[in-house]
C-alpha cells in the first residue's frame, strides 16, 4: 500500500502549498450549489450554449494497451467515441493498437513522452513515477516536445491537444503559464490539464492569455473540486468514497446537466486498466446519451 500513497501524498502536499486549491476544495464542499450556478454562468459567458459529454482515457501503463481495445468496443456500442492521452514511450510500445483506434476515428492527445506510472500486477496497484512539478522547466519542455515529436512519428500528424501527467500536481499559476507558453510555441489549440477547481471558478472552457483553451476535468455534484475518476473512487488508498459513491455522484451530475437551464461540458476521464472489469463505469457511460458526445477539438469547433 505504501507504493500507492505517492500520488495521494503529492496531491495533499500541493494543496497545502497552493492556497487557492485548498480554499476551492473547502468552499466547494461547503457550498456546492453556489459553484454549480457559477459554473453555468461562466460557461455561458465562454460561448458554450449546449450540453456536451467528453470521455477521455489516460493510458499510462502497459496494462492499458492490453485492455483498451475491449474498452473502446464496449463504449462504441454505447455510441461513445473516447479520446486518448498516451505517454510517448507507451504510444510507441502499443503503436499497432493505438494506430488502429486512431484509424477508427479516436482523438489522441500528447501526454508527454516519459512513462510516469507503473502497474503492479500482483497487487493490482499503481505507482506514480514522474511529476512535472519536480522537474525543471527545461525538463518539462523537453518531455512535452519529445512527446510531440513521437506523436507525429507514430500517428502521422501533429497533436493539437495536451494533458499533463498527474495534472493535479501541476496546477499553480506559474506552472500553467509555462505550460501554455510551450503549447503555444508548438501550435496547440487546447489543453485539458486542470482539476475541477478551475471549472468551479471559470466555467467549462477557459481562454488563457496565451490563446490556449483549457478544458478542466469535471468534479462531483456534491464535491465540485473532487475529480470524478476511476482512481479516486476505486484505487486510491486514501479514498473516503467508494464505487457506490461514484455511481451516485455520476447520476447526480447527469441530472444536473439534463436540467433545462444548464449548459456545460461533462468532462470525464479514467484509465482503461481501471475500468475494463468495472460494470459500474459502463453503466454510468450508458446514462450520457442525452448529452452531445464529442471530442475535445470538435467541442471547440462546434460550441
Amino acid at each position: 500500500m505504501k507504493e500507492l500513497n505517492n500520488k495521494g501524498l503529492k496531491l495533499i502536499q500541493n494543496g497545502i502549498k497552493d492556497p487557492v486549491y485548498s480554499i476551492s476544495y473547502l468552499l466547494g464542499n461547503i457550498a456546492p450549489g453556489y459553484f454549480r450556478k457559477r459554473y453555468v454562468k461562466k460557461t455561458k459567458l465562454s460561448g458554450v450554449n449546449d450540453k456536451f459529454f467528453v470521455l477521455s482515457f489516460d493510458c499510462d501503463t502497459e496494462k492499458d494497451i492490453e485492455v483498451v481495445k475491449d474498452v473502446h468496443q464496449r463504449l462504441n456500442a454505447l455510441n461513445i467515441l473516447p479520446s486518448y492521452a498516451v505517454p510517448g514511450e507507451l504510444l510507441k510500445k502499443g503503436k499497432n493498437t493505438y494506430r488502429e483506434l486512431k484509424d477508427n476515428g479516436a482523438e489522441f492527445l500528447n501526454h508527454g513522452y516519459l512513462s510516469h506510472t507503473s502497474y503492479l500486477k500482483d497487487s493490482q496497484s499503481y505507482v506514480s513515477t514522474l511529476f512535472y512539478d519536480e522537474l525543471s522547466s527545461k525538463k518539462v519542455r523537453e518531455d512535452i516536445v519529445n512527446g510531440h515529436n513521437n506523436f507525429i512519428d507514430i500517428l502521422g500528424e501533429p497533436p493539437v491537444g495536451f494533458r499533463t501527467p498527474h495534472f493535479g500536481t501541476y496546477q499553480k499559476t506559474k506552472q500553467l503559464k509555462f505550460l501554455y507558453s510551450v503549447l503555444n510555441d508548438l501550435n496547440y489549440v487546447f489543453s485539458t490539464s486542470t482539476s475541477p477547481s478551475k471549472a468551479m471558478w471559470n466555467g467549462s472552457i477557459i481562454k488563457t492569455p496565451s490563446g490556449i483553451l483549457e478544458i478542466p476535468v469535471s468534479g462531483c455534484y456534491d464535491y465540485p473540486a473532487r475529480i470524478l475518476d476511476s482512481w479516486g473512487f476505486r484505487f486510491s488508498p486514501n479514498r473516503k468514497l467508494n464505487e457506490n459513491d461514484y455511481i451516485d455522484q455520476f447520476r447526480k451530475m447527469m441530472k444536473f446537466y439534463q436540467s433545462e437551464n444548464t449548459r456545460g461540458v461533462f468532462n470525464i476521464y479514467a484509465d482503461p486498466s481501471q475500468v475494463y472489469d468495472w460494470d459500474v463505469f459502463f453503466e454510468c457511460m450508458g446514462m450520457t446519451s442525452s448529452l452531445n458526445n464529442i471530442s475535445f477539438i470538435d467541442l471547440i469547433n462546434n460550441r
